[in-house]
């Protein structure tokens, strides 16, 4: 196993202290549910032997039974339950740590950012609610279990030992190439994903433009190869569960093959006519089939165990990101000064320069616009003032302090607002106040008393799949709000006034204005009416300045 395999397990670990109480609570009615098992077992045995053996019915063996069963199937739910509400626990808290990193992470737009939140909370939650409880009950039910094998007859504990030894193996063997194939597969649901929405939402300009045939072809060659990962993943599913019932099946044929040929007399062994007779016999192979139950459980959550390590791996340099050094700045400073100088960006595997030779002396506070037109490198620029990205050759230099030290402090002091706002799963208060406890004594933006008025629930109006319940305009306030009830030094606003109508527009612009009275807000825009209030204007043409007003 790789450090960053042992990186992620020891990240998934740490979560589960935060739903210690549930889990606790779940293993003790697991070991409950299969003491009930065992005792129904023992029961159901003597009905069966005193009826096959000697003709005799014995309905108080047979009641007991079926109140041990119901009882058993009774706290397997309860334990079900609690571990349902552990995955809920640990997913939900993972996923508001994530918020709001995501709500100033401009490497990723709306969509994108929502369709990774859900993938990644549909991959955690089964490691959480699943895996985590089958492995634990597994390790209870089969202790309980092998320790009354051993009682009774220790050659059936001897073989129901081995499976427990060797199957664990099995299935970390299988798995190596597991996790590889599942982040593989995340990635490409994510990207394509995105790829899928923004064709979907731009068919009608396809079809207008005569370009649908092609779009056609470009995305069948994208969905066959997700299709292809997909499958790939499910191969590796199927194949770890056909080995688990081949083993298992072995395994219980040899344990009845053992106990009919000592019951004939043809494997005696030194325990035979001693330590169990025809009822001990049938109670033992009763049981041998259940210590397999939270087994077979385990080995088919194994491949959530894959899932949730490719997730972490994804989850953990984002969450990372937050963790400032400290020591090499303090985030505190006030802001002075932003220059910069000889600026020129890049992107990966690309040989175009996104940007070229920009050179920047930006006030403090104000508004500043940049225009240019679509590709001229607007969006980079802004993403380089967040700190989202990382100017390769250039000088980007906050109170005269160098690059590095700059990045870091602009990552910590500044808001980015995106052209598509991101809009997290819970209530409207949630999403403007964040962490924020929204009582009558806070003063909110008087604007969203627009978007209140049309929810019956008010602040507790459930909002989901990137606010689908909110018009565009809606959105654009709620992350408006957002900027003016958390600030910092440096706004940034990527064309908050896209395709919003002229009423929504009248209310965004006042609000903006008055974020700029006390801080720096800088803007991407074609809107003209930005011309005539912006105190400065960076004009870009593919990458080149061309002016600085």
């Amino acid at each position: 196993m790789s450090s960053n395999q042992e990186s992620a397990s020891r990240w998934l670990n740490k979560k589960l202290a935060k739903a210690k109480g549930a889990y606790i609570s779940a293993s003790v009615f697991t070991i409950l549910s299969a003491g009930c098992f065992v005792v129904f077992c023992w029961y159901l045995s003597e009905f069966a032997a005193s009826w096959l053996n000697n003709r005799l019915i014995l309905p108080n063996a047979l009641l007991y039974a079926a109140v041990f069963l119901t009882g058993r199937y009774i706290l397997a739910h309860f334990a079900s339950l609690f571990n349902y509400k552990a995955g809920n626990i640990i997913v939900s808290k993972i996923k508001k740590k994530l918020y709001p990193i995501l709500l100033n992470n401009s490497k990723l737009d709306s969509v994108s950012s929502t369709l990774f939140v859900t993938r990644v909370s549909d991959d955690l939650k089964p490691y959480f609610a699943f895996f985590i409880p089958y492995s634990m009950a597994s390790f209870l039910v089969s202790g309980l279990l092998l320790v009354v094998s051993f009682w009774i007859e220790k050659w059936v504990g001897m073989l129901l030992l081995f499976s427990l030894l060797v199957i664990p193996f099995q299935m970390i063997v299988i798995g190596i190439g597991a996790e590889a194939l599942h982040k593989k597969h995340i990635n490409l649901f994510v990207k394509y994903s995105a790829v899928f929405y923004n064709r979907l939402q731009t068919i009608a300009e396809i079809v207008n433009l005569d370009n649908f045939k092609p779009q056609y072809h470009f995305l069948s060659e994208k969905s066959k190869a997700l299709n292809k990962a997909t499958t790939n993943v499910m191969q590796v599913a199927i194949l770890s569960s056909a080995v688990l019932e081949l083993f298992v099946t072995i395994c219980i044929a040899a344990i009845a093959i053992y106990l009919g040929m000592s019951l004939l007399g043809i494997m005696t062994g030194p325990n035979y006519g001693k330590s169990y007779d025809f009822r001990t016999a049938l109670f033992l192979l009763t049981i041998s089939p259940y210590f397999f139950f939270y087994l077979r459980k385990f080995v088919s959550a194994y491949h959530d165990r894959n899932r949730a390590l490719a997730s972490a791996k994804l989850i953990m340099p984002i969450l990372n990101e937050e963790n400032i050094d400290t020591s090499l700045i303090d985030t505190n400073e006030v802001l002075s000064s932003i220059e910069i100088n000889s600026l020129n960006f890049a992107y990966p595997d690309s040989p175009v320069k996104v940007l070229h030779n920009i050179n920047l002396q930006l006030p403090t506070k104000g508004l500043v616009l940049v225009k240019g037109i679509s590709g001229s490198g607007k969006s980079t620029l802004l993403k380089i003032i967040t700190g989202s990205l990382f100017p390769q050759d250039g000088k980007v230099s906050i109170n005269g302090k160098d690059t590095a030290w700059s990045h870091q402090w602009l990552k910590a002091n500044s808001s980015y607002m995106n052209q598509f706002p991101f809009i997290f799963d819970g209530t409207l208060q949630y999403n403007v106040f964040l962490e924020k406890e929204a009582d009558k004594h806070d003063q909110y933006p008087e604007f969203l008393d627009k978007i209140l008025a049309k929810k019956e629930q008010g602040w507790m109006a459930e909002l989901s799949h990137n606010g689908k319940q909110l018009s565009g305009g809606e959105k654009q306030l709620v992350t408006l709000a957002r900027m003016m009830l958390h600030p910092r030094p440096i706004a940034i606003l990527d064309e908050p006034t896209a395709n919003l109508d002229a009423g929504t527009v009248e209310i965004i612009l006042p609000q903006i204005m008055k974020l700029a009275e006390n801080r720096l807000v800088i803007i991407a825009s074609h809107e003209k009416m930005f011309d005539t209030v912006a105190d400065t204007i960076v004009n870009l043409n593919w990458g080149e300045q061309m002016n600085h007003e």
